[in-house]
């Protein structure tokens, strides 16, 4: 059994069909707002984090733990960024390769697959961050 069916089994459909419609906002987003982080940093950054955030209550609700911790690790780095009032080449670059690792689960829960490990390179955190 794959982690949609696991969804759709444990939740109601239109919270489950509510959830990959959000994620597909997500996926078409992210990388055109870690793009701006060199234009419009603090709003660029702030909408990160809104987005991260809402990814880690969504996962929370719907018990997908993985998933879950990793928009918290996110989350927690971009609370530091919005502290500075630019980014660095490795938080772009680490934000590059979390938009990777969310792109993967998205393609791995649409396709009903079990969910994959983090990426090792996310566990190494930007400097600063």
């Amino acid at each position: 059994m794959g982690v949609l069916d696991k969804l759709y089994e444990e939740n109601d459909s239109e919270i489950v069909e509510e959830f990959i419609n959000q994620w597909d906002y997500i996926i078409d987003e992210i990388d055109l707002v870690i793009e701006r982080l060199e234009t419009d940093y603090k709003e660029s950054v702030n909408e990160l984090f809104r987005i991260f955030h809402s990814l880690k209550s969504a996962t929370a609700f719907l018990k997908l733990n993985r998933i879950n911790l990793f928009a918290k690790l996110v989350e927690d780095v971009l609370e530091s960024a919005r502290q500075k009032d630019k980014p660095t080449d490795e938080l772009i670059d680490w934000l590059f390769i979390a938009s990777g690792q969310i792109l993967k689960w998205y393609q791995e829960i649409t396709h009903n697959q079990e969910l994959s490990s983090i990426d090792p390179r996310l566990l190494k955190l930007p400097k600063g961050y």
